[in-house]
């Protein structure tokens, strides 16, 4: 007896009042906001008709709607992207670290900057002259005792350095500050000609490079064969330099090739080891559908023109149940 197909969850969009499917047609959230649903209460749909991407205003206004923080860098990525700009924003926005725990609040323009750092202070009446005044933030994340030009420096390179490192641990995240405070005294020594201490924080640093496992040799053949831990983190610096990069599912031939084969033995072997039941094969030919269409939309396509690109395909869908039986491999049950 075929097993009952479980029924999707949906959501109403709070702008068209329309039902639609809760994964595919709704924007995730980190934001506390929404964290009753986990998505953006407005669907993909009605937020995109009120961007304009000639007018950077109409970003900021449904960023703001939806609690996201804007950051040019990552803003100028998506643009990059051969996919639908906004989409391939939210998808970095929720699933790089440097969005967790932020909001609009956080956002970054180019026209109104954050508040800086280190900031100037009144002229007092003694030196008739401003000087820098250093916030708690600063003290508290380098610590007391440096010059307002040092604190500017360690700054600047942790905010050049922490982008492909990442903060996977505090201690991770302490030896990443002791080795930058070390190499910009280093490079401070060396520019006044002082060679001799330029040497002595040198050889601190280079310690505290390997220490926070900042140095390229360390990446050596061992390292990467080393787990699971070690690949997650070369995942992470790659998206966290360049994003998730998009790859929908495109296939090149009917759907019961090997590729498929692989993939449905794949989804319920992890499924059998969570104590799931075994999905269908048209379970996982329907997803496939569903992100095309979810592609085509996003790129502005009506219904007419989405119907005749998935004619053109002549990828129509061929029950694997019918010529191929599980298991795919032996699960020990038979004698």
């Amino acid at each position: 007896m075929p097993r009952k197909a479980k029924e999707k969850e949906k959501l109403i969009c709070a702008a068209c009042q329309k039902e639609k499917d809760k994964e595919s047609g709704f924007y995730n959230s980190r934001s506390s906001l929404y964290e009753k649903t986990g998505k953006v209460p407005i669907c993909k749909t009605c937020l995109k008709k009120n961007i304009d991407y000639n007018n950077i205003e109409s970003i900021y206004t449904v960023l703001q709607q939806i609690d996201v923080k804007f950051d040019p860098l990552y803003w100028e990525q998506a643009e990059k992207r051969k996919t639908d700009t906004f989409s391939a924003y939210m998808t970095m926005a929720n699933s790089l670290k440097q969005f967790n725990g932020t909001g609009y609040k956080d956002s970054v323009f180019d026209k109104h900057p954050e508040k800086p750092l280190i900031e100037e202070s009144t002229p007092t009446n003694n030196a008739g002259v401003s000087q820098p005044e250093v916030s708690d933030d600063l003290i508290d994340k380098w610590g007391i005792g440096y010059t307002p030009d040092e604190y500017s420096q360690f700054e600047r390179k942790y905010n050049k350095l922490i982008r492909n490192y990442g903060e996977k641990t505090t201690l991770h995240t302490e030896g990443l500050l002791s080795y930058i405070r070390f190499r910009v005294k280093e490079e401070l020594a060396t520019a006044k000609g002082d060679v001799k201490e330029a040497k002595e924080w040198g050889s601190l640093a280079s310690k505290a490079a390997t220490d926070a496992k900042i140095n390229v040799s360390q990446l050596s053949k061992s390292d990467i064969s080393g787990g699971v831990d070690v690949l997650s983190q070369l995942f992470e610096a790659v998206e966290t330099e360049l994003g998730i990069i998009p790859l929908l599912p495109r296939l090149a031939a009917q759907p019961y090739d090997d590729a498929d084969l692989i993939i449905w033995a794949i989804i319920n072997y992890y499924r059998r080891l969570e104590d799931k039941e075994k999905v269908d094969y048209k379970d996982i030919y329907h997803f496939y559908d569903e992100m095309l269409e979810e592609d085509f939309k996003s790129k502005g396509l009506s219904p007419e023109e989405i119907d005749k690109l998935k004619s053109a395909r002549n990828n129509v869908f061929r029950d694997l149940e019918n010529v191929y039986k599980e298991p795919l491999y032996d699960t020990g049950d038979e004698e």
